[in-house]
């Protein structure tokens, strides 16, 4: 991916210097994780010393909150304007899948990121990023379902709710690890009678 398709991830008057050190430092974490990736693996991987990377941020954890919070905020905003507005549950969950898949054709690492970083990072998210979360604005589709008579009466919402987000957890790391073919969206449809059939 380039910096241009990370556009969420970047400031305006970013250097690129930051923007290699954001990039680099996303793809290594995806791919070795928070705690196996150095201050030293992300520099060398962007091309640049150690301190470059401590001008822009004062610590490996603070770089990791900081792209925590920019790819949730884009993947939570994502779906929550899927799902926003007028309209029938049923367009609501299409619209839903079909941006979660984009989202996935678009910068998998991201969604991967916020995804596995999740139970890390969340309690150190500010308040007003935490009101704008995936699982509010699924119990939220879920009970436009419910109010449509869309959503089966048995349904238990939290249970639903883990259903949708473990489903869209494991679609990505089936993507992530090439077990799904590319492009995602093509998905769409074997997904969409699968998720009506156990909410509906």
């Amino acid at each position: 991916m380039t910096a241009a398709n990370r556009s969420f991830l970047l400031a305006g008057d970013d250097p690129p210097s930051k923007v290699a050190i954001l990039e680099h430092a996303l793809a290594l974490f995806v791919r070795d994780g928070l705690c196996e990736t150095s201050i030293r693996d992300i520099a060398e991987a962007a091309g640049y010393t150690n301190p470059a990377l401590y001008k822009f941020f004062p610590s490996k954890d603070a770089l990791a909150l900081h792209l925590f919070e920019r790819c949730y905020a884009h993947l939570s905003n994502r779906l929550a304007d899927a799902v926003a507005g007028d309209g029938k549950f049923e367009d609501k969950l299409d619209a839903l899948l079909a941006s979660f898949l984009r989202l996935l054709d678009e910068d998998l690492e991201a969604v991967l990121y916020a995804n596995e970083t999740l139970r890390t990072f969340w309690r150190k998210l500010p308040p007003a990023a935490r009101r704008h979360s995936v699982l509010g604005a699924l119990r939220g589709l879920l009970e436009v379902g419910l109010r449509e008579g869309a959503v089966r009466r048995d349904l238990d919402l939290s249970l639903a709710v883990a259903l949708l987000v473990g489903t869209f957890g494991q679609i990505a790391r089936m993507a992530y690890f090439r077990e799904l073919p590319r492009p995602y969206i093509q998905s769409l449809s074997s997904l969409r009678p699968m998720l009506k059939g156990a909410l509906c």
